[in-house]
């Protein structure tokens, strides 16, 4: 592909952005930042989808308003009529592929959401890891006035897609061992400091992790009664009434003695 100068040093910046830091939101808000001024773009932004709810989730942008990006996470995300579409390419894609300009300019989601903050052309680019989960994309977006984009920007969002999903990756991977390291250290203390036994310890844990009943008996392979009865002994060890409680103890040193 036949770039600038100025282009191949705008893409270099934005990987260079992706490499940097160990945070996904402030990682992709600075390669954001350099994808707009490498396309010409003016607005942003960027999602990690969450299977379990079904949702958009963890949003960053630039030049969009906070309170249109709430209306997109209450309400226009489930009435959306291009995204799901564009997902399916596993590739960058125009808008315009998957909605002609004419017909998206007729919908809600464009009259009542994207003109809001005067979106008007966009492409997007979803990133999957090994395990076919969408980990990221890249929504970018321009105002009414310029043109559209072309091959060229598409294929500059494909020649970063590659490092999106490594930076992106690597991060996941660092945040999940961070966690699972700390809740080691949380499970000893719960063990030598207050004489939790190993199934109410994997009941703590399963309650750190904030998950529902339903979730820790089937992880568990426990019933419910059983589950009870380890968490009220949990909670009893540690002087707290309820989960609430025992949660802000162990995290925060706080709650009932």
């Amino acid at each position: 592909m036949n770039l600038t100068q100025k282009q191949w040093r705008g893409l270099l910046a934005v990987i260079r952005n992706l490499n940097d830091g160990l945070d996904d939101c402030a990682t992709r808000k600075s390669a954001g930042q350099e994808l707009l001024n490498l396309v010409s773009a003016d607005h942003f932004a960027s999602f990690v989808w969450d299977g379990q709810g079904g949702v958009f989730a963890k949003p960053v942008y630039l030049n969009m308003s906070p309170e249109n990006l709430k209306r997109y996470m209450q309400h226009y995300q489930f009435h959306d009529p291009i995204t799901f579409k564009m997902q399916s390419y596993r590739r960058a894609v125009s808008v315009n592929e998957v909605m002609d300009q004419r017909d998206l300019v007729k919908t809600e989601f464009f009259n009542d959401f994207l003109s809001i903050d005067r979106l008007y052309y966009g492409m997007n680019i979803y990133i999957y890891d090994n395990d076919d989960r969408n980990i990221g994309d890249f929504r970018v977006w321009r105002s009414r006035g310029k043109d559209n984009f072309g091959r060229v920007e598409l294929d500059i969002l494909d020649m970063i897609a590659p490092h999106f999903k490594i930076a992106m990756h690597n991060m996941l991977l660092a945040k999940h061992r961070i966690a699972a390291r700390k809740l080691d250290e949380i499970r000893k203390t719960l063990r030598d400091g207050y004489g939790l036994t190993r199934r109410e310890l994997d009941v703590a844990a399963a309650i750190l992790e904030g998950l529902p009943d339903k979730k820790i008996i089937g992880k568990l392979h426990i019933s419910l009664p059983t589950l009870r009865s380890h968490a009220q002994h949990v909670f009893s060890k540690l002087g707290v009434n309820s989960r609430t409680e025992f949660c802000s103890k162990v995290f925060l040193g706080t709650g009932a003695t």
